[in-house]
């Protein structure tokens, strides 16, 4: 019942998330076979302020298309598509899970019934969880068809790979939102301090050397170009002795902040 109800609440702007991802991936993947030979004549990219931006320079431009096409993908449709789209879905339907229920005062209510609280945040995670993390891999593996309009090729198993990496990061924000959500009385106080986390993790990412100290540094090209070029695979995304685990932490971190959601609610004084 209590699932059924979020969805409801939730389903048309989880269709409205969905179609503001493809409508952002698809131009970019259409209009590729002309923004290749721009990028290489470019001379923006060659000496660009920041160090990843010369990295992506050098990615979009490689001599080899098949090489460059997928970096184009690994930027657009996962640095920036999902990056900006996921976090935005996951603060917007996040910031509502509790922090609304308080505001409507059927928070008491939802409490009262004969669940656990744990199931009640079950109840009303899994739908969020779904409406936030389904559209990217549905939007995202539609860029294979897309691709091939084009005559261009993307390899299905590393890009359902970064489609998991993503997902995982967008994750930890929701989770993270959700608790933050159960600690607030109003919508508009969650929104400012999950906010102010991620503009404050944007703001230390653009500084070289504080980047490996922001979030954003597990959600980046450095990330999703490996992945899709097939150099960072499955034990190496989530085993620490074989690689730098960058998937592991997300994950961990979304558990965390799910425990301090629950307990939250288990220790909440109506």
């Amino acid at each position: 019942m209590i699932a059924q109800k979020t969805f409801r609440e939730i389903r048309v702007m989880a269709l409205v998330y969905t179609a503001l991802l493809f409508a952002l991936a698809a131009p970019v993947i259409w209009l590729w076979p002309d923004i290749y030979g721009d990028l290489k004549g470019s001379t923006l990219l060659k000496n660009p302020g920041f160090d990843f931006l010369k990295r992506i320079g050098v990615g979009v431009t490689d001599r080899s298309e098949d090489i460059a096409y997928r970096n184009w993908v690994a930027v657009m449709l996962f640095f920036r598509s999902v990056n900006l789209l996921g976090i935005a879905a996951s603060v917007l339907l996040g910031t509502a899970l509790f922090a609304r229920e308080r505001e409507t005062q059927t928070l008491e209510f939802l409490l009262s019934r004969p669940v656990s609280r744990g199931q009640v945040l079950w109840q009303k995670s899994w739908p969020t969880v779904l409406c936030v993390l389904v559209p990217i891999f549905v939007v995202n593996t539609s860029a294979i068809l897309l691709s091939r309009s084009i005559d261009m090729e993307l390899p299905f198993w590393p890009l359902q790979l970064a489609n998991l990496h993503g997902c995982l990061f967008v994750l930890a924000i929701l989770a993270f939102t959700t608790f933050v959500s159960a600690r607030c009385r109003v919508q508009a106080h969650v929104a400012f301090w999950v906010g102010g986390v991620v503009v404050s993790q944007i703001g230390i990412y653009l500084i070289p050397r504080l980047r490996a100290y922001s979030l954003f540094r597990l959600s980046d090209f450095d990330c999703y170009g490996p992945i899709l070029a097939g150099n960072l695979k499955l034990p190496e995304m989530f085993l620490p002795w074989h690689g730098s685990a960058p998937s592991l932490w997300l994950l961990l971190g979304a558990a965390l902040f799910y425990f301090l959601s629950w307990r939250s609610l288990r220790d909440l004084e109506l």
